[in-house]
């Protein structure tokens, strides 16, 4: 097409002069064409260039397109003074005056001149283009006029003129076609990659040469993909397109260059997605259908647009992001107001209004609340906060605001339970005045516990009972009572005292059923019925969802139990199906608890891994009064591993005063007297484990697997110098029910054996280490350090040394290593590390630790459980974990095959 504008172009030379309208949808390369023909003409000398540009924003200015012409005309030095009558103060220049000046200098050198966006040209300009068109057939000028489509209710007296006017051509632009396509992209990147890439480019652009020319240049600039050569690169060298931001901002640009009302189409279309079209448009715009639907058909003609929706997938971001749209959230609301009104989906609606922030009417919270339910059952909980945060902020009564802030509190548990914090004041007020169904408040009643709220906790357990409205209401809060007597004990105290009567009503009104995750950890803090726990969080585990209360409370039941292998073995699965769910509070919950278990096992550096991983999940102020459980487990396991500096540093974190009466408090007090008693501040230390002491008799939960807080009490003791008060504690220690598992009972065994005169020490130490062996990697580096060092008081060197290798060991696989080198003598330090296990084929290695072979020997007997446990005066579940060890190591299934093994193999006796 440029051939034959420049054929027209002499023609004008020759005095047959022309007028040329180039049209077309925007950014099909109007504007390119007329400048390509501009720019050739300028390298002749005789001829004259004459450019003009008309703006929206010079409608308001008189004669803006006159002024650039004449401007341009005084800038060529081509005439003297007097020969520019134009130029001279005074002159008239009324547009016809202007126009025959202009094709008076025509005369003495040929014109071309080039117009720009002339629909946008103020009336006087347009007058003086009218004149121009009809002297130009009579002149040596070429006048180019470059039109929007559609512009003819814009300039309906310029398109009259072109049509009866002779000497005028029109020239329609169009997108390129997919074989257009094909060959620009052939002429960038070779053959090969337009074959492979060409129906992308298409797809994206339409076949518009701006966004085509962008898309071109994201994939790599024709001279970088060219060899030295000039041809083009191999196409292996040139990726899959990828249409991004630079060729967004070119369609962008485009939709700018078609007008403020084409810009405002394209913002409808980006605001109502794969929802929009022509009707639809036309109400959120509030304009007419058919012209709505003009500018939806100049787009999809100009290659921006297929069947109503952006081709490019990054251009409604574009849209939306454009700083001059400032009334986007006004036009959200109204993209919401005509969805609603046309029933379209309530989620789709809500998302719009979230946007807008707006809930103007009162059909607007009915959307949001249906919404977050929707959301809630996808488990995006986010979108769910939003709508239901912003519902919070609309007009409706104090009933329905009760409703929709137990909602709200419950959703940003699952998002971030430091965001609840600010809706427990309105909540609890709202509970007090009677808006809030009492199933409701039960249901959020561990928020406020979470976030150390017992007070109001207690107030509105009490008012609830007081009504003592329906069985369920009875049921559920006994069974709130009973869950949190044991993570806070202090909510069940507070309400002892105001109705000491209330809880065992409760329990008779609700039959004393519990759902089993609670009767689990009741039971796990039970003297007499703690054997079970195992057994029943098995069957828990297997039914219950991976992030559901129940998961937590049963493995929770687990670590209180001392069932620490069981829950192991857990964990694993558990997190698996965690994460199909979005609850970060789940999952930081969850790794808390398994960072403490595998601590209280001493494999130190998994502790720290996992107590790191649930701090993650969420910051500390989302922790609430839990914190305590990770932030505990990090301080003793960096102490066990000699990192001070490390424990120090978790130390200084803010921490809420509600934790300290909790029992993720005492997790909290046994790591910082861990930390103290390791830095010689001995009374600060003794202080700490008396405190766990206090809290859990205060509280009826003076049991050993919470805490042994005896033990670290009688170390600090001993520190001191204060042999009888630890010899004291010890002694209560030893004689707890619960104290008696290998862990337990071998760690205060250790702490006991420096009371003793040496002649025992080594008996009680050897039978510590023996307790601890397979139960807690940690304690049983101790126990052998201190065994090594009675036997060289007791002047058995040789024992000695081969005591402190394998204690050496233990440091290294436990993550002690940095405690192992101060502890240990250099030459336990020179035997190498064997493996944890031995390999399937060395089963001859293999060595039974002497608490194993004791309840081996005993189930190839014929023993039973329960029999080798009262022999042996250990636990069930510690035969049983025992044997597991066992039938591993050996490599057998079961008793039958473990008589004959025993029998066969020297390393077992």
């Amino acid at each position: 097409m440029l051939s034959e504008l420049q054929e027209l172009l002499q023609d004008a030379r020759a005095g047959d002069g022309s007028v040329v309208l180039i049209t077309g949808p925007v950014a099909v390369g109007k504007t390119e064409l007329a400048h390509s023909l501009a720019r050739s003409a300028e390298k002749e000398s005789q001829l004259l260039v004459l450019r003009g540009q008309a703006s929206a924003s010079g409608k308001n200015r008189t004669a803006d397109l006159l002024e650039q012409l004449t401007e341009s005309l005084q800038s060529t030095n081509y005439w003297a003074d007097d020969q520019l009558p134009l130029t001279r103060r005074g002159v008239d220049r009324t547009p016809s005056r202007v126009a025959h000046e202009i094709a008076r200098c025509s005369k003495t050198i040929p014109l071309l001149i080039v117009v720009d966006d002339l629909q946008h040209s103020d009336p006087e300009s347009l007058d003086a283009i009218l004149h121009l068109i009809r002297l130009s057939r009579t002149s040596r000028i070429m006048l180019v006029l470059v039109v929007a489509e559609g512009s003819q209710l814009l300039i309906p007296l310029i398109h009259a003129e072109l049509l009866r006017a002779p000497h005028c051509w029109r020239k329609r632009l169009s997108p390129l076609s997919p074989s257009g396509v094909a060959e620009v992209v052939t002429r960038a990147f070779g053959p090969d990659v337009a074959e492979r890439t060409v129906d992308d480019y298409y797809r994206y652009s339409g076949g518009n040469p701006l966004v085509l020319r962008a898309l071109i240049e994201e994939q790599g600039s024709t001279s970088i993909l060219r060899r030295a050569d000039g041809e083009p690169a191999a196409a292996e060298a040139v990726g899959e397109l990828e249409a991004g931001q630079v060729s967004a901002l070119a369609v962008f640009t485009s939709l700018h260059r078609g007008g403020a009302e084409t810009m405002a189409v394209a913002r409808g279309i980006a605001l109502l997605g794969v929802a929009a079209s022509v009707e639809l448009l036309a109400l959120v715009l509030k304009t007419d259908v058919d012209h709505v639907a003009g500018r939806v058909m100049a787009l999809e003609e100009a290659g921006l647009l297929n069947e109503g929706q952006f081709r490019h997938p990054g251009v409604a971001e574009a849209v939306l992001s454009d700083p001059e749209f400032t009334q986007i959230q006004v036009l959200r609301y109204e993209v919401a107001r005509v969805l609603e009104a046309e029933g379209h989906s309530r989620q789709v609606v809500a998302r719009q209004l979230v946007a807008s922030r707006a809930v103007t009417e009162p059909w607007t919270v009915d959307v949001l609340r249906e919404s977050a339910v929707e959301a809630v059952s996808q488990n995006d909980w986010s979108f769910a906060s939003k709508c239901l945060d912003l519902a919070l902020q609309g007009q409706m009564s104090e009933a329905d605001k009760g409703l929709l802030i137990t909602d709200l509190l419950q959703v940003q548990w699952k998002l971030n339970p430091a965001r609840l914090i600010k809706y427990l004041p309105e909540c609890f007020q709202l509970q007090q005045t009677g808006h809030i169904p009492d199933l409701r408040v039960i249901a959020v009643l561990k928020l406020f516990l979470w976030h150390g709220h017992v007070d109001e906790a207690a107030e509105m357990v009490l008012d609830i009972a007081g009504r003592g409205e329906g069985t369920e209401v009875q049921k559920q809060l006994y069974v709130f009572l009973e869950w949190a007597r044991i993570g806070h004990p202090r909510l069940q105290k507070r309400v002892r005292e105001a109705n000491g009567s209330l809880l065992p009503a409760l329990a008779e009104s609700a039959g004393h059923e519990l759902p089993r995750p609670v009767a689990a950890l009741r039971k796990a803090l039970s003297d007499s019925e703690h054997g079970e726990v195992a057994a029943m969080v098995e069957d828990i585990l297997t039914a219950e969802p991976a992030d559901s209360d129940s998961s937590t409370s049963a493995l929770q039941a687990l670590l209180y139990a001392d069932e620490l292998v069981l829950a192991e073995s857990w964990f694993d699965r558990t997190m698996r199906d965690m994460e199909a769910f979005d609850s970060m509070g789940s999952r930081g919950i969850h790794y808390s608890i398994r960072a403490e278990t595998v601590r209280r096992r001493g494999d130190l550096q998994a502790a720290e891994r996992n107590a790191a991983t649930a701090l993650r999940y969420m910051a500390p102020r989302a922790w609430g009064v839990a914190l305590g459980l990770p932030l505990g487990t990090l301080v003793a396991a960096h102490v066990a591993r000699g990192s001070l500096e490390k424990a120090q540093e978790y130390l200084s974190w803010v921490v809420p005063r509600g934790m300290f009466l909790t029992v993720f408090g005492l997790n909290y007090l046994e790591g910082r007297g861990r930390y103290f008693l390791a830095t010689g501040q001995y009374a600060a230390a003794q202080q700490d484990f008396l405190e766990c002491g206090e809290l859990m008799k205060s509280w009826d939960l003076d049991l050993p697997p919470l805490v042994p807080w005896r033990v670290g009490a009688a170390e600090a003791a001993l520190a001191q110098g204060d042999r009888r008060e630890a010899r004291r504690l010890i002694g209560k220690q030893l004689e707890q029910p619960r104290a008696q598992s290998p862990r337990l009972r071998g760690m205060a065994l250790r702490v006991y054996a420096p009371l003793v005169g040496r002649h025992r020490r080594v008996a009680i130490l050897q039978e510590a280490a023996d307790l601890l062996s397979g139960a807690d990697r940690y304690q049983h580096f101790l126990a052998l350090t201190d065994l090594s060092r009675a036997h060289q008081g007791a002047g058995d060197a040789a024992e000695a040394l081969a005591t402190s290798q394998r204690a050496w060991r233990g440091a290294v696989r436990c993550g002690a290593e940095r405690v192992g080198r101060t502890l240990l003598p250099d030459s336990a330090r020179t035997a190498p590390v064997e493996p944890e296990e031995p390999p399937a084929d060395s089963q001859d290695a293999v060595q039974l630790s002497e608490a194993e072979l004791r309840v081996a020997k005993l189930a190839a007997a014929g023993e039973t459980n329960r029999e080798i446990s009262v022999k042996l005066f250990i636990t069930v579940s510690t035969v049983e974990q025992h044997l597991t060890r066992v039938y591993r190591k050996l490599q057998v299934s079961g008793r039958a095959d473990l008589r004959d093994c025993l029998a066969d193999r020297l390393t077992c006796g």
